[in-house]
């Protein structure tokens, strides 16, 4: 799977994993990246954002599925209550978790980490021109 993301778009990018966030910012260097709900609901206050990544657990007690605060499925109410009409992709590896997330997210995409690629059309046009 694929995701072509414009540059011109903000992003948020939530997940507690440096390795991860690294990843992101390497494909989208301007994307903004939190490592809590609590940052992740702090910048969604601020920025108006188009496409959102974010992951389940943000801390290893959150392999407990019914723990809600400071996970994924927190920001995912938020979202649900805001009315975010954006772009969400649900990159959680939890997949009992990432089920739940996307049952309060319909139209959320589930992705797992490592199950795609992130591209960009300025950088697929900067390649082809070489």
């Amino acid at each position: 799977m694929n995701f072509t993301i414009d540059p011109t778009w903000d992003v948020l990018v939530m997940d507690d994993t440096d390795d991860r966030l690294r990843w992101f910012k390497q494909r989208m260097p301007y994307a903004t990246t939190v490592k809590t709900a609590d940052e992740a609901i702090k910048a969604l206050n601020t920025r108006r954002f188009r496409v959102l990544f974010l992951d389940h657990d943000l801390h290893w007690m959150h392999a407990d599925n019914s723990i809600v605060k400071g996970t994924g499925k927190e920001v995912a109410l938020y979202l649900k209550k805001a009315g975010f009409e954006g772009i969400v992709v649900i990159h959680s590896r939890h997949v009992e978790a990432a089920a739940v997330m996307a049952k309060i997210l319909p139209t959320a995409k589930v992705a797992p980490y490592g199950d795609f690629e992130i591209s960009s059309p300025l950088r697929a046009a900067s390649l082809n021109s070489r």
